[in-house]
């Protein structure tokens, strides 16, 4: 019995520990930055912590198993009824620095324990807790370390899950007060961002990716997070020079794109272009926008509101596209910063003082407007002679007293467009 138990253990462990190590090889760059970073914070077992460990290993073996918390509490047994009970065996491991054997005549004087050996968890070189087993010492020191190999095992694993998960909560939380424009404490953005091992002082273009119905239909809390982890492990796999993919909440997720002169505008485009291709696979409909090459805090953050103005103007436009870069759209960045009401106050006025045009009027406009009043690609475009086109043009001139082939009237026409447009 006792070499097939430790043979189960002795496989768990070798197993728990290759998959720790694969992990940790796997980002070794990211996880070790964490340890080195963070401060190390003492470990605090608790029964959400401990209890499932305790439950695996009493299917194991026919032993009940208590781990004990740094203050010699109880916190997971298989028997329930001593969860939160203060443990004498395990006060005096913590104390003696080394296990604590009791056996038959020394039990019932002390408080809350039974017959068993107890040994120290150690955690980063600290005493954290204890673990204990029920049962005849003689019969159960032999795999006693076992137990508390793959216990210490098991809490370092989450230990460090803990710190990863505290470290993007302090990323999102960075994320979030740099792209709110009232949040003006520059010199703390600036400060949590060396914390963070954030180089901001480095040329960098913000991603914005926004999917469309993000978690909309979804109630289960635990569902979106895996979502969320979804997307952002898959920015982290296929687009390694991209750093710290951040969730913000409503669908939106940001990179940092660190520059170099090796990387041009259309290179830019295609990634993203990728990124929305690999997305789709993924069944997550999405908007890219891409910023401006910025450095410094107040640089991100323009580089961040240029890549959310690319988004807006995409959906507001109804455009076929789905990824662009802030340079794509010009004096239009400068429009849709143009408060909604003047904008409509502007079409009013134009329209009240002049008829409307028919729809064939409209479309030819607007396509000579995109062909940047080019008569022969507009006329291909249409599928109409060149003759038909130019009566057209004059046609819009005599009724809006605008020549859409002058460079002054095709501004106004196009202000016009554009206005119409924009939601």
């Amino acid at each position: 019995m006792f070499c097939c138990v430790k043979y189960i253990f002795t496989t768990t462990l070798i197993f728990t520990i290759y998959i720790i190590l694969f992990h940790c090889n796997k980002n070794k760059t990211y996880l070790f930055n964490i340890m080195n970073k963070w401060e190390a914070r003492p470990m605090i077992i608790t029964t959400e912590i401990a209890q499932p460990i305790v439950d695996q290993m009493i299917k194991i073996i026919d032993y009940n198993v208590n781990i004990m918390n740094h203050e010699g509490f109880i916190v997971a047994s298989g028997d329930k009824g001593r969860l939160h009970q203060k443990h004498q065996g395990a006060i005096e491991a913590i104390e003696l620095k080394r296990e604590r054997i009791i056996y038959e005549p020394d039990f019932q004087d002390m408080l809350g324990t039974n017959v068993g050996v107890n040994v120290p968890i150690e955690v980063n070189e600290e005493i954290v807790g204890v673990v204990g087993i029920t049962g005849d010492p003689i019969k159960i020191y032999k795999y006693i370390q076992i137990i508390k190999i793959t216990v210490e095992t098991l809490l370092s694993q989450q230990l460090l899950i803990e710190q990863i998960k505290f470290k993007q909560t302090a990323l999102e939380e960075w994320f979030q007060n740099l792209v709110d424009e009232d949040f003006n404490d520059i010199s703390l953005l600036e400060s949590k961002a060396e914390y963070l091992s954030i180089d901001f002082k480095k040329n960098c273009s913000f991603i914005l990716i926004e999917i469309t119905k993000f978690n909309k239909a979804i109630f289960d809390f635990e569902q979106m997070h895996r979502n969320e982890v979804k997307v952002t492990e898959l920015l982290q796999l296929y687009y390694p020079n991209c750093l710290y993919p951040t969730y913000l909440g409503r669908g939106l997720f940001v990179l940092i794109l660190p520059w170099n002169k090796y990387i041009q505008k259309d290179q830019l485009s295609s990634m993203g272009m990728e990124m929305y291709n690999r997305l789709q696979t993924q069944n997550f409909d999405c908007y890219i926008g891409i910023g401006s090459i910025n450095k410094g805090i107040l640089g991100y953050r323009s580089s961040f509101k240029e890549a959310l103005q690319c988004i807006n103007i995409m959906k507001q436009l109804n455009s076929k596209n789905r990824v662009s870069h802030i340079e794509e759209w010009g004096i239009l960045q400068l429009i849709i910063q143009v408060p909604p009401e003047i904008r409509r106050n502007y079409l009013n006025l134009f329209y009240s003082q002049r008829p409307l045009l028919r729809d064939d009027l409209i479309e030819t406009l607007n396509i000579f407007l995109k062909n940047n009043l080019n008569t022969n690609k507009t006329s291909e475009e249409l599928h109409i002679h060149r003759n038909t086109l130019i009566y057209r043009l004059d046609k819009i001139k005599e009724l809006w007293k605008l020549d859409p082939r002058k460079f002054q009237d095709s501004v106004k026409l196009q202000l016009l467009y554009w206005c119409k447009a924009l939601k």
